[in-house]
């Protein structure tokens, strides 16, 4: 098999791709102490790291390197964990290249998704670095480390170790963050213990999770004095690096979720105290924290649309390509377009095995790229996308009368063309979609547009190219088209993976988020909440969301008007607009509808059909499982044993 990668650190980034180097060897060789934070004893090291701007550079880039892979499908909070994507371990060979056994241990979001998170080994342990987590407080502890070193070495211009500085105090604040989202109170560490401390020193208690967030804001606004709304030096030297926009984005994304049920006034947690009877969250919801929220989300917007730093993507083709066609690639190049303005933050790790099992097999195909094609969608998530009138399929009046029969087939005709193959029989499911339906799912009887801008057939029954041949195949029926860059490319032989920036967070994020601000501090929903929704909606080849829902297809036109309805609106557009991204894990959790959303039976086509008659009926592929303690992950035995001052979360 041939099998190439164009990445940044193959196209010439030779100074970024050497300090990445160190950074990631930093990393590995970075291990969990035995307490939080506690200094190393090799102060002879740490000298020599602080000893000239060379090195003090590199191990900024060391902080760097804890930052989790927001594309690594399998310890990512993305599709998998947020139950919008399904796969099966029983592939033989589809998951050697994963795990180098066919044990399917390492699918650490599916095994939490199925229910099998335990406190003696977590999955996705953040706490301890182990399981599929990066040690998240020894990436605090090394931030500490920077931050308290940073004034021995020379040669470093004041304007450039002020950046620095700023942009650790970030990483710290962001670390922190991540730890707050998965674990709900945690210790903050202002600063690394010492060795030789008593036994009363090192262990520490979890703090209460307004003082974490309070602390959190302190170093992100000491981040945002100092640095520039864009990145100064273009992509080759800064790509990945924090700016004044990340800074901004990153608090709008932590008030949004300290003014959400899950952490304002979350009645079932309300008395949960750590062990001097200190209460841990909130015992009341406040409303005004979503003032405070809307607040910081416009100055993140703001600063982004500062002089044209930040639009949302769209994409210009000299190609002699259809309309829809250039719609579909606008709403796939927002995540898959290297770099692209609407990127706030974005990652330099590699997304090549999130292209790999996302892509769809091709022609006759020979090279065997091990786990390709078994991203599966579940049929609830081709369900939840609009019609073509951007309205959801149960509100549409021209498609009620079809909805008992989506799940039948029709076969399309010269209309459906630029989606679907004209007299191909598909599913009444793929017809008469919006259009990120069609930029976000590949399905038996669509196109693929990619491969190097080229098109090509999609079929997905038994024995075809996209199906269930060898050891690649969707357990569903569905891939998601979205996460493949249009230059990656697969032919009989070989398999080029074009990388991409997968964003942290993107200007869309944004946007909706203020409109979910909005509707949540005024007393109804009026024309400057739709105006944000709006601005999302326009790019996604869809009207208005007051002219959509007061159309005729409209069935409940009084929806607009009403603050809770506005409310499930907005959720539905967030969880469409950025499907197959880290954000519908996350906001599901804070919404607290996991219990709902997750807690129930994965479904899809019968894949082991090999015409439509057998293909088209609905099969269980598998039971998602969620309680309320899953809300927040548990810290491991063997934390709790080594530091008795810590409790456990709410239900472990």
């Amino acid at each position: 098999m041939k099998s190439t990668s164009k990445s940044p650190y193959t196209q010439g980034h030779k100074k970024y791709r050497s300090q990445l180097v160190l950074l990631f060897t930093c990393c590995l060789l970075a291990s969990c102490s035995d307490y939080l934070t506690i200094v190393p004893d090799d102060i002879p090291t740490i000298d020599h790291a602080f000893s000239n701007r060379a090195s003090t550079e590199k191990f900024l880039f060391t902080c760097y390197s804890y930052l989790p892979n927001p594309a690594d499908a399998f310890s990512s909070s993305g599709p998998a964990q947020s139950r919008e994507c399904w796969v099966s371990p029983s592939g033989g060979m589809n998951w050697y290249w994963i795990n180098g056994d066919n044990t399917g241990k390492n699918l650490y979001t599916w095994r939490i998704a199925k229910g099998e998170q335990t406190t003696n080994d977590p999955i996705l342990n953040y706490w301890d670095g182990k399981n599929g987590g990066t040690a998240l407080f020894t990436a605090i502890r090394d931030c500490n480390i920077f931050l308290e070193n940073i004034d021995k070495p020379t040669g470093i211009m004041s304007s450039e170790k002020e950046r620095w500085i700023a942009e650790v105090k970030f990483l710290k604040a962001y670390f922190h963050f991540l730890l707050l989202r998965q674990y709900g109170p945690i210790p903050i560490i202002r600063e690394n213990i010492p060795i030789g401390s008593s036994p009363d020193v090192v262990r520490v208690y979890r703090d209460p999770v307004e003082d974490v967030a309070a602390y959190i804001v302190s170093l992100l606004d000491d981040a945002a004095d100092v640095l520039s709304p864009a990145l100064d030096g273009g992509e080759t030297e800064e790509m990945g690096r924090a700016t004044k926009a990340t800074v901004l984005a990153v608090k709008a994304q932590l008030l949004t979720m300290m003014a959400s049920p899950l952490f304002n006034g979350n009645p079932y947690i309300r008395n949960y105290a750590d062990k001097r009877g200190t209460l841990l969250f909130p015992q009341e919801a406040d409303p005004r924290k979503w003032e405070t929220a809307k607040t910081a989300i416009k100055a993140a917007i703001d600063c982004a649309e500062l002089e044209s730093y930040s639009r949302l993507f769209t994409y210009v083709s000299e190609l002699p390509i259809s309309s829809d066609i250039v719609q579909e690639m606008s709403l796939r190049g927002a995540v898959t377009e290297r770099w692209n303005r609407e990127i706030i933050w974005g990652s330099v790790k590699s997304d090549e095995r999130l292209q790999a099992l996302a892509n769809v097999g091709t022609g006759a195909i020979t090279v065997l790229v091990t786990g390709f094609s078994s991203l599966a969608p579940t049929m609830e998530q081709a369900e939840l996308f609009y019609t073509k009138n951007g309205l959801p399929i149960t509100e549409d009046r021209e498609y009620t009368g079809l909805y008992p029969n989506i799940y039948a087939t029709s076969v399309a005709s010269e209309k459906d063309a630029d989606y679907i193959r004209p007299g191909f029989e598909t599913a009444n499911l793929n017809f008469d979609r919006e259009p990120r339906f069609y930029s976000s799912m590949t399905f038996d009887g669509g196109y693929f547009f990619g491969n190097s801008n080229s098109s090509r057939d999609v079929s997905m029954k038994l024995g075809d190219y996209g199906g269930g041949i060898s050891e690649r195949y969707s357990v569903t029926g569905y891939l998601p088209k979205k996460l493949v860059n249009r230059e990656t490319t697969l032919s009989t032989s070989s398999w080029t993976c074009h990388w991409y920036s997968y964003p942290f967070i993107r200007l869309a994020d944004l946007y909706l988020m203020y409109a979910e601000a909005l509707n949540e501090v005024k007393a109804a929903p009026d024309n400057e909440v739709y105006e944000y929704i709006d601005k999302v909606r326009e790019r996604a080849g869809l009207k208005g969301v007051r002219e959509t829902w007061t159309s005729a297809p409209s069935l409940h036109p009084e929806y607009i008007t009403n603050k809770g309805r506005m409310r499930d609106i907005i959720h539905r557009e967030r969880l469409i607009e950025l499907a197959f991204e880290n954000a519908p894990c996350w906001d599901i959790l804070r919404w607290m509808e996991a219990e709902t959303r997750w807690n129930k039976y994965i479904k899809g086509w019968n894949i082991y059909g090999g015409d439509a008659a057998d293909y088209y009926q609905i099969r269980t592929v598998a039971a998602s499982k969620f309680v309320y303690r899953d809300y927040f992950t548990p810290i491991s035995q063997e934390a709790l044993d080594r530091n008795p001052n810590l409790v456990q979360n709410p239900g472990w």
